[in-house]
């Protein structure tokens, strides 16, 4: 088994709970990556009203096409956060939604949530974690065969 990774210590301690078992609700909460987007955006901003996350949303899922993303994507992203997944996030007391603002606010995490979500974000590619290339270094990797592939044939010889 890996190392349990305790960097929730240094996080805002008021988004996170004290120290709880991973369950089959965790798991399937980050399963879908609109949710996971969602926890992502939240924990960087705390609190976003719906349009704000919806474009944020939108960006980090087309951020692979590299254009900008249309209205209709914009409202479809939107449609889908309101009806599907911040429904199944606020039931789980992980996002509270106020009907009033349509504005968003991130409750508290059970720590093994928070540390789950944080190990996703950072292994999770594209924009969403900073690890971008651009269309034409992503080509040249292609064209390479990878860099790992290059440079493990330099390390041989």
């Amino acid at each position: 088994m890996g190392n349990v990774d305790n960097s929730h210590r240094s996080a805002d301690i008021s988004l996170v709970r004290e120290a709880t078992t991973v369950d089959d609700e965790m798991f399937a909460t980050l399963s879908d990556t609109h949710r996971r987007f969602v926890l992502y955006a939240l924990l960087q901003f705390q609190q976003l009203s719906f349009e704000e996350l919806a474009d944020i949303v939108a960006g980090w899922t087309n951020a692979a096409d590299w254009r900008p993303v249309t209205p209709e994507e914009r409202d479809d992203v939107m449609l889908v956060l309101r009806h599907v997944h911040v429904p199944k996030l606020e039931a789980a007391g992980y996002v509270e939604y106020d009907d009033e603002s349509d504005e968003l606010v991130l409750d508290s995490l059970p720590a093994s949530l928070y540390d789950l979500l944080t190990y996703a974000r950072a292994h999770e590619g594209g924009s969403v974690s900073g690890d971008r290339t651009t269309p034409s270094e992503a080509e040249d990797s292609d064209q390479n065969g990878g860099s790992d592939a290059a440079d493990d044939s330099d390390e041989t010889k």
